[in-house]
């Protein structure tokens, strides 16, 4: 599907360079493209390149490959096109383009020995007990814990917490938009099969000592009343350990776009009160994207990060703070920690996109990610030093990971790509080449092993056009084994001075 957004001006729903020279042409992609929804219209009323209806119609089919135009309700593009048709005969071989490729789709599909592809039993599978057991273990995967001071985590079973927070009791925010509905729903209720936070820390200390007392008055906008906040800090004095879940609400597309990042004031506040009486705070983050927490981080000794987990969300995160769950999950951002560096992707250098001449200071970098565990690395070794520019490029990258902790965890290795200096284009400062996931168990080790190839290290040639070929430019690169591992690569040394790098040469052709 193509976007709203026009790039150097022109929209890209019409735009030649975008959708066939690039999609259709560099990537040789022979499958449908649909449009958003009445962006054809909106070349017209929004975008202002077209002064009629009739006139985008026409621009869109002249100027670029589309297959379908989404307005479920508006048949009106089918006479428009039509009438275009009749004015430029020409255009019907275009037509015949999108024909050809919608029908190959249906036969694919097998659309024309069935209408109406699926049975009841087909139907019956969704949202049974295989998919549930997928969506708790897909959640408690992917569920990132940032902050662990003193290691607090895991809770013990017998430990008597207090639960507070608008997302502590709320299974439709841990599933945001497009759920249900297009900006999803708030509450408990509609998910019958939901388990919230609160449902899930029960599930688990029910057969032992611990409590979990709960009370809430925040709501996601921030606004709770003197009596809930009293009640919430009166709670939080007498318990050890407080867990907060504050978040955003449900949202989807435009209706959930904000101007200010920032967490709103009102829960930073609440979190701010609730410490201040003694107890020591969990954080756990119910979000869409990374709101700025505002020295929340430091205050809290422990941070979860479970973004939108679903409606078994709940359990998966009571199974981590409970220990029942180890937890293995990396953040795929770089969470910022003020509005100044909120662009910056994990594969630039920070320091070209700060204001100042130190080091940009973000919250948390993309793949950290903590453990019960404490994994060690040994050295990374590659299987030769010098790779030939063409024939067999492949290159071996191994390192040994070893469990040190008491726990059996689940670590991910990461593996990264250096090039120090690229003519063609800007080197990335890194890349994320390969990643594999182990399970080890106390004092056990793995051999990790990725293969590389030419295909890793090639560039992709910038012009558009120019058919997507990847150009390999001979001289020093480097490899290294996980997110926050710093290698000497533009001191003119081509040895690395970090045991999880290493360097090797490609050879000119």
């Amino acid at each position: 599907m193509e976007s709203y957004i026009s790039i150097n001006g022109v929209p890209v729903v019409a735009n030649t360079k975008i959708l066939r020279d690039l999609v259709r042409h560099d990537m040789g992609f022979d499958g449908l493209i649909v449009t958003d929804y009445a962006e054809i219209h909106n070349l017209h009323v929004w975008h202002r390149v077209a002064k009629t209806d009739r006139d985008a119609v026409r621009m869109a089919l002249m100027n670029a490959p589309l297959d379908m135009s989404m307005v479920a309700l508006n048949t009106s593009f089918i006479d428009m096109a039509r009438l275009a048709v009749q004015e430029n005969p020409e255009l019907m071989n275009r037509v015949n383009e999108s024909v050809h490729r919608i029908l190959t789709t249906k036969v694919k599909l097998g659309l024309f020995d069935n209408a109406l592809p699926g049975t009841k039993d087909d139907i019956a599978l969704v949202g049974g007990n295989e998919s549930q057991q997928a969506a708790l273990e897909l959640a408690r995967e992917s569920i990132v814990l940032l902050k662990n001071e003193d290691g607090i985590l895991p809770l013990g079973a017998s430990t008597e917490v207090f639960l507070t927070g608008h997302a502590a009791d709320n299974v439709g925010l841990l599933c945001g938009g497009w759920s249900l509905r297009w900006q999803g729903v708030s509450g408990n209720s509609l998910f019958p099969n939901g388990i919230s936070l609160r449902q899930g820390i029960v599930n688990v200390l029910h057969t032992s000592t611990g409590v979990v007392h709960y009370a809430n008055g925040l709501h996601p906008n921030g606004s709770y009343s003197s009596a809930d906040l009293e009640e919430a800090k009166y709670l939080a004095r007498r318990s050890t350990y407080t867990i907060v879940a504050v978040g955003e609400s449900v949202y989807a597309e435009k209706p959930g776009d904000i101007d200010d990042l920032n967490l709103p004031l009102g829960q930073v506040k609440y979190v701010r009160e609730i410490a201040a009486t003694g107890t020591k705070v969990i954080l756990v983050l119910v979000q869409g994207r990374p709101r700025l927490l505002q020295g929340l981080a430091e205050i809290a000794h422990a941070v979860v990060y479970a973004m939108l987990p679903g409606e078994l969300g709940g359990q998966a995160l009571a199974d981590v703070l409970f220990g029942r769950v180890n937890p293995s999950g990396r953040l795929p951002i770089t969470y910022p920690k003020t509005s100044a560096n909120i662009a910056i992707p994990y594969n630039h250098l920070v320091s070209t996109r700060c204001r100042d001449e130190g080091s940009c200071k973000m919250e948390w970098n993309f793949g950290h990610g903590l453990s019960y565990s404490a994994f060690k690395y040994g050295n990374v070794s590659l299987s030769r030093a010098t790779v030939p520019n063409s024939g067999d490029t492949s290159l071996e990258v191994s390192v040994a990971v070893t469990n040190a902790g008491s726990m059996a965890g689940k670590e991910t290795v990461m593996l990264f790509l250096i090039q120090p200096f690229r003519a063609i284009s800007v080197p990335e400062a890194k890349q994320l080449k390969r990643f594999a996931k182990i399970h080890l168990q106390p004092g056990e080790t793995q051999l990790v092993s990725f293969t590389l190839s030419h295909e890793d290290w090639g560039a992709l040639d910038p012009q558009i056009g120019s058919g997507f070929h990847r150009v390999v430019e001979a001289g020093d690169y480097f490899v290294a084994v996980k997110p926050d591992t710093e290698c000497n690569v533009y001191g003119g040394s081509k040895s690395a001075s970090n045991a999880l790098c290493a360097h090797f040469m490609v050879q000119g052709i």
